[in-house]
């Protein structure tokens, strides 16, 4: 199978190049690892979209953060279930909304710990 054949208007022709002092080296490198890309990309992505590429996430992380998600749900569907049925007492949505919280602080440790 071959590859997609590239019209004129999207390939890539011209040649940019620029110098770099060793520290900005290693922080496109570092970013590079993060995002799982090429340098040309990440670079592309800052200057034209004006924001850094999504870093990766590692497999055990994802596998984790799957789980955390589901769980977050769980949560979800008993706060709904318990608001739309029941008079439920205010100690009990306090501690639903403090799992919640907990639960939406892990999983930013997770996506920020990379």
């Amino acid at each position: 199978m071959a590859r997609p054949k590239i019209s004129n208007e999207e390939r890539r022709t011209v040649r940019f190049s620029f110098r770099m002092n060793d520290e900005e080296v290693r922080q496109l490198a570092s970013l590079c690892e993060i995002s799982n890309l090429p340098a040309a990309n990440v670079v592309r992505s800052c200057v034209f979209k004006n924001r850094l590429p999504q870093a990766k996430v590692p497999k055990l992380d994802l596998q984790t953060y799957v789980e955390l998600k589901r769980i977050g749900n769980n949560i979800n569907q008993i706060a709904k279930h318990y608001n739309s049925k029941f008079n439920v007492s205010d100690e009990r949505l306090k501690a639903l909304d403090s799992l919640s919280d907990k639960l939406d602080y892990i999983i930013k440790c997770l996506l920020d710990d990379r």
